[in-house]
């Protein structure tokens, strides 16, 4: 912020301090001048409320301006929708100056205290929904949806109610304190019966019947989540880029052959959609000058977002403001948060997936599936992490395999027996990957660090940055290495279940 705005923001606290002094010890803004102090018009205008009135006037403007600016140069979309309720509320508040002009300045016609603190409760509820919002983005939520859902609900449900108030106080001469106390009682009876409804879930239904209608009632707040993704990942994203001083910076989500822009940081230009085919890579890329055509000419670093050996996105960086390239501590420094992108992408996709999922099943009925085995990532890795629980292993998908029945089948079927074979064949599939040969003196050569990560992380149980000093690699090296690892275990699996 320079000197001049800066003088312009002490000024309008200095004004504000001064009219509440002056008016506070004496009437030089206001007198009372009789009539109706229902009405504005009983003020009458003191010897220095016209210069009082166009300062605050002048404030006002001054503040708009600030603000309106401030919006412009905002480097991401979260800061500027902030900006923006605060420009509406600080445009709202400026009305009271020609409000106050025309009731007790001028006197033109009566104007009702009400207005006046209507249009100060107006600001007051905007800035307070600004602060509460920036509060949720704090905590990693948002409230925009939920917001005006339940306002809009609020609004119905309390017209109702004093409508039939006021029915019950002129039909049947009721008091009048029923139109205050019904509406409230309304209102809180119907915001308590959603809680409700989940407690008493407790004692009419049981197990599976009731992870089911809270499964139900998580999956119906999924619905519309995009834009809620959009700004988590606009946050993310601004602490990155300051961290590294980027110029500027985007997230792409690659769909089928299209790549879509759907997070910036200081991106002034128009919304990208481009090739997927441009944004493919194994790994991390420094860019030359021209690497990618125009608009992205100019952009200095590539990060690719895989989930398993799927690329579902890229981060694409502008140069560094403090120099020409970024350091490889700067990369490092990328590539864990780069992993948590990729996975809420692919946790946005899946949960969009399972709405239409359930769209499908509520109009159509499923068809029956036919044996097609697989084996998903994410199972392998809960069965790993609990590789010496028994009880855990029998639960899974990976009990029902048909090399797991043939290996139970005429001895002992006990549930623990189930899960020491599931055990018993997931470490044997580990095995598979273990190169020929001795493990050699560390650190051990790339061909290795599949099975070390593996092994040494959920067989031994070792903490990972062990496993990182022992290979000697970086913790973004060490997340995709391991996320490979797992999934040829799962295909290691799938092979065993079905050798030919």
């Amino acid at each position: 912020m320079n000197a001049w705005r800066w003088t312009r923001v002490i000024a309008g606290y200095v004004i504000a301090v001064a009219a509440i002094e002056v008016q506070a010890f004496t009437q030089i803004l206001f007198s009372v001048e009789g009539g109706d102090p229902l009405y504005l018009n009983s003020l009458r205008a003191g010897p220095l409320y016209s210069v009082f009135g166009i300062a605050l006037i002048a404030l006002t403007i001054m503040s708009i301006i600030n603000l309106t600016r401030s919006v412009y140069i905002a480097p991401s979309e979260i800061v500027r929708r902030q900006l923006m309720t605060l420009v509406k509320a600080s445009v709202i508040s400026g009305l009271i100056g020609p409000i106050s002009l025309v009731s007790s300045g001028l006197n033109i016609f009566p104007m009702p205290m009400v207005i006046l603190s209507g249009v100060l409760a107006v600001f007051v509820g905007m800035v307070g929904y600004g602060v509460a919002r920036y509060s949720a983005l704090v905590e990693k939520r948002t409230i925009d949806r939920d917001f005006f859902y339940n306002l809009s609900g609020i609004t119905v449900i309390t017209g109702i109610y004093t409508s039939a108030a006021w029915l019950l106080v002129f039909a049947y001469q009721a008091p009048k304190v029923i139109v205050i106390f019904i509406p409230i009682l309304g209102v809180f009876m119907h915001t308590i019966l959603n809680a409700a409804s989940i407690f008493l879930d407790w004692f009419f239904f049981r197990g599976e019947t009731r992870r089911l209608r809270a499964s139900l009632h998580d999956l119906r707040r999924l619905a519309g989540e995009n834009e809620n993704m959009k700004i988590m990942l606009e946050q993310i994203l601004n602490a990155l880029c300051l961290s590294i001083k980027s110029t500027y910076g985007l997230i792409l989500t690659c769909e089928d052959v299209t790549a879509r822009q759907i997070a910036d940081y200081r991106w002034k230009r128009a919304r990208l959609e481009l090739p997927s085919s441009l944004l493919a890579a194994d790994d991390f890329l420094h860019l030359t000058q021209n690497h990618f055509p125009a608009p992205l000419e100019d952009a200095a670093l590539l990060v690719p977002l895989y989930i398993e050996s799927k690329q579902i996105g890229a981060l694409v960086l502008g140069r560094p403001s403090n120099g020409i390239h970024y350091t490889n501590q700067d990369v490092d420094q990328l590539l864990y948060p780069a992993d948590q992108i990729a996975e809420a992408l692919f946790l946005n996709r899946q949960n969009a997936e399972h709405l239409e999922k359930v769209a499908l099943i509520a109009n159509d009925p499923p068809a029956v599936p036919t044996r097609n085995f697989s084996i998903p990532v994410n199972m392998v890795e809960n069965a790993l992490r609990n590789i010496f629980d028994y009880a855990y292993l029998a639960d899974t998908s990976l009990a029902e395999m048909e090399l797991v029945r043939a290996r139970i089948a005429g001895g002992k079927k006990t549930h623990l027996e189930r899960g020491k074979t599931v055990q018993a064949i997931v470490l044997e599939a580990l095995e598979q990957m273990r190169p020929a040969g001795n493990v050699p003196r560390d650190p051990p050569p790339r061909e290795w660090y599949p099975y070390v990560i593996l092994h040494d992380a959920y067989v031994n149980g070792k903490q990972n940055r062990d496993i990182m000093n022992r290979l000697y690699i970086s913790e973004g090296t060490f997340n995709r290495t391991r996320r490979a690892a797992i999934s040829s275990l799962a295909r290691a699996l799938v092979e065993m279940e079905n050798p030919s």
